[in-house]
């Protein structure tokens, strides 16, 4: 991935930071990680539902 700029809003910023420290990384991580992650769901080979972190779906309509 290339390198580059990415602006988050004012009222982002704490909740990213907060997720950062409850995570042990730096915001500027925890961001990659978040851009990564929203990439890596493009993927239709993607993993399974069942592997998915708690409160992330894949859409579907089951129960």
């Amino acid at each position: 991935m290339d390198d580059g700029t990415v602006s988050v809003p004012d009222e982002q910023c704490e909740r990213l930071a907060a997720l950062a420290a409850a995570r042990g990384v730096s915001p500027e991580t925890q961001l990659a990680r978040l851009i990564d992650d929203a990439y890596a769901g493009l993927d239709a080979d993607g993993d399974a539902p069942e592997s998915l972190p708690l409160g992330v779906c894949d859409d579907s309509d089951e129960g």
